[in-house]
């Protein structure tokens, strides 16, 4: 029956089209005025801001003092940093359950002082709890860390205040109906296939995202994904410590 794999092969493209435009929202970092010298490790920044990575993350002085510049001009308390070669597996949980990267970001420093564990993802999940001005933007970086994508997403995704249940259950069910369709019409099964492995391009090509591994996710996502689910299953999750109540804003008695 072409129906199925025509209808699995739709609701792919739909889910597409609905995280490309979740994309187009997000903005690149307006470029720095001037350049700056690399000597600012181990330095406070000046003008109230700090910059907060995770582990391995490479930021060049000129993406910091851009960013600081540009947190301070827009007013916000933190702005998450969003590497442009961001891998397809963090990309996509990044567009469907919220807007940061799991890299870098820039917080203001009565708000970091508070917050602060030593950790990039707890202090994020412990500024989420902040009534904080928040936003996001990409960072022409191609620096992120090499480990693999799927290492410290469980983590991050539980820091976020998602559930792995939440990441990996929508993407084992969208696999689920591809194999149901290619097993209802192996004639036209194939479209389906082809469908979920376009999806990545359909979703990134030609916006401010430009992920390092694209293109093997995108050929070989029936066999990648799968390992993906596994690789966040058995990772094992931090024994983070987290506040009960909500802080007060940085500008509140």
């Amino acid at each position: 029956m072409i129906a199925v794999p025509a209808l699995v092969a739709a609701g792919l493209i739909a889910d597409a089209v609905r995280l490309r435009r979740r994309l187009a929202r997000l903005r690149r970092l307006p470029r720095p005025r001037r350049a700056v010298p690399l000597s600012w490790e181990g330095l406070r920044e000046p003008g109230g801001y700090d910059v907060i990575g995770a582990g391995g993350a490479v930021i060049s002085a000129n993406v910091r003092h851009a960013a600081i510049a540009h947190a301070r001009d827009t007013g916000l308390d933190v702005l998450g940093l969003i590497p442009a070669d961001l891998p397809v597996t963090r990309a996509l949980d990044m567009l469907r359950h919220t807007r940061d990267a799991g890299f870098a970001a820039v917080v203001h420093t009565e708000l970091l002082d508070d917050a602060y564990t030593g950790d990039y993802t707890s202090t994020m999940a412990r500024l989420r709890r902040y009534d904080a001005d928040t936003g996001h933007v990409v960072v022409p970086c191609h620096l992120t860390p090499r480990a693999p994508a799927c290492k410290g997403r469980a983590a991050w995704l539980q820091g976020l205040g998602v559930s792995l249940a939440q990441a990996v259950v929508p993407s084992i069910l969208a696999m689920a109906l591809v194999l149901a369709a290619l097993a209802s019409d192996p004639q036209w099964g194939p479209i389906a296939v082809i469908a979920y492995c376009a999806e990545p391009y359909l979703v990134f090509a030609g916006t401010p995202l430009s992920p390092r591994d694209l293109h093997r996710m995108a050929l070989l996502r029936p066999v990648l994904t799968p390992y993906t689910w596994w690789r966040t299953l058995v990772e094992d999750l931090p024994p983070w410590r987290r506040p009960a109540l909500r802080h007060p804003r940085k500008d509140e008695p």
